[in-house]
């Protein structure tokens, strides 16, 4: 595996020292993405979230100031990435208002119907059966929940050249915005609206189960 390939790697499954820095890292740049993405759906004070890919534990802080009288889950596969979550939420966890697991997008250890919200932040490139763990996540929403996936980028942007070289060198997945639309709606997803900025190449997903 060539360089390139090893840090894509680590972004999928951050390990070690590396991974625990690489999250960190994401904490910040990823804020602005973040903060773009979140602005794109209706947060509830009252609401219990979930995020998928919880990396770093950043935008669980943002989800809990957000659903202040609610709770923030975060959820992620790597178990240093957890670790991160877990010491920059510290108080909010001692609070009893965040909380973060180790674990799968693909069986999450969580009942139906428990989430008003679920976020996804650059992570559904590394999903392992896109469209089972869609029908996952609809699993563990509540009806009319909400569910927001945030990418850094889409096919059909400006910057294709750039990320079919990321894709084929980390093995990841890439959608249009049809292929969002087709996907979602596949995976039992009625109403997907899927909003793009051009100028970053980002894209936020929007749907409801």
């Amino acid at each position: 595996m060539n360089l390139l390939g090893g840090l894509l790697s680590q972004c999928g499954e951050p390990r070690g020292r590396f991974g625990r820095f690489l999250v960190r890292g994401m904490n910040f740049g990823h804020s602005g993405l973040t903060r773009w993405g979140l602005a794109k759906v209706d947060i509830p004070e009252n609401a219990t979230v979930l995020d998928i890919g919880c990396g770093g534990g950043r935008t669980l802080e943002r989800l809990a100031s957000l659903a202040r009288l609610g709770k923030a889950v975060g959820i992620d596969y790597s178990e240093d990435a957890v670790t991160v979550a877990r010491k920059r939420n510290q108080q909010l966890i001692a609070s009893g208002r965040v909380e973060v697991l180790h674990g799968t997008v693909s069986s999450m250890p969580f009942p139906d119907a428990t989430f008003d919200c679920v976020s996804a932040v650059e992570t559904y490139y590394f999903w392992p059966d896109i469209t089972a763990d869609l029908t996952e996540v609809r699993r563990v929403m509540k009806p009319d929940g909400q569910l927001v996936i945030i990418g850094g980028m889409y096919l059909g942007s400006r910057f294709d050249n750039r990320n079919m070289k990321l894709i084929r060198a980390g093995g990841m997945r890439c959608f249009s915005v049809q292929e969002f639309e087709e996907t979602l709606q596949d995976a039992g997803f009625p109403t997907v609206a899927v909003t793009v900025k051009p100028r970053k190449g980002w894209v936020c997903v929007v749907c409801r189960s």
